[in-house]
């Protein structure tokens, strides 16, 4: 059963600051273009030597990266398409590879492609979209092939250090960008077919439990997303061509023009924010003074 319940909410992430104790969202803010030529854009990640990793760069099926030099490259192909990216403690990619549906760990130079899991309890999965860390090293990543509100035949799993993988929820309809929360207690997902944010409370093992409407947009749609540093969840808008922000028990704070549709995922590096603009085949950094939570485990 979904419950809107901010208190509970509240309660289960440790006391949260009421929406007016928030720093104000950046009012005003312009997109600066600093990648091209991105097929689809999605998945943008920095490591901690500062290169930017995205997906599909020239052409569908390549991870991308652009070094701090500014130098921009195919890094390698994966043989299918992923969607979101993530680092490790260990500076690997960790890709949701939707057309071949699996996970895959990318060594930092390209050279290796290895599929972590592409099944659960014998069960195929039917299309990887995004992926997300927590700070122990376990891999969540939503499966959504074919849900919707109709059909919510979607899911979200997780996969240990040691490779066990279970599923943390079900009957989802279109799991799309997911994130753990800055305390490690709760799974942030976004459900594109509804068009909003739900939360789950994380057991020890793995397992999501109590899901929450977090925040129902009005329309179209919920992406990827992130939180920041102040405990802010940035959501990527999709058609809606947006980025809003919104606080983990369900207000909105403000909302930023990401400067073209198609609006698919978010990273930080230090106070900047990059969004990757699908329909610009772009990515755009915004100066939005302030940094995201962590993201990567410690090594």
């Amino acid at each position: 059963m979904l419950l809107h319940c901010p208190l509970a909410l509240s309660l289960s992430l440790g006391g949260l600051p009421s929406a007016q104790q928030y720093p104000p969202v950046p009012a005003d803010l312009q997109p600066y273009p600093v990648v091209a030529d991105i097929s689809f854009a999605e998945g943008p990640i920095f490591d901690a030597q500062g290169n930017l990793y995205f997906v599909n760069y020239l052409r569908h099926g390549t991870i991308g990266r652009k070094a701090p030099d500014g130098t921009v490259s195919v890094l390698c192909e994966t043989g299918g398409r992923a969607n979101g990216l993530k680092v490790d403690a260990e500076g690997y990619l960790i890709a949701a590879d939707y057309d071949m549906k699996r996970l895959l760990r990318i060594s930092p130079d390209g050279s290796e492609v290895r599929t972590i899991t592409d099944q659960c309890d014998g069960q195929p999965y039917i299309g990887l979209n995004d992926v997300c860390l927590d700070l122990a090293g376990n891999a969540y990543f939503s499966d959504c092939g074919g849900s919707s509100v109709d059909n919510p035949i979607g899911a979200v799993y997780r996969v240990t250090k040691a490779g066990v993988v279970n599923r943390v929820a079900g009957q989802i309809p279109y799991p799309n960008g997911l994130t753990v929360s800055p305390d490690q207690k709760t799974l942030f997902v976004a459900e594109s077919s509804p068009n909003r944010v739900v939360a789950y409370g994380l057991s020890p093992e793995g397992v999501g439990r109590d899901k929450r409407l977090v925040y129902q947009f009005p329309d179209e749609t919920a992406d990827g997303m992130m939180f920041d540093g102040y405990g802010r969840l940035w959501v990527c808008r999709w058609t809606h061509g947006t980025v809003d922000v919104i606080t983990p028990d369900g207000h909105l704070l403000g909302s930023i023009d990401a400067g073209g549709t198609q609006v698919t995922n978010l990273c930080w590096w230090g106070d900047q924010l990059y969004v990757t603009v699908a329909g610009r085949h772009s990515i755009h950094r915004f100066d939005v003074g302030c940094r995201g939570a962590q993201q990567t485990p410690d090594r």
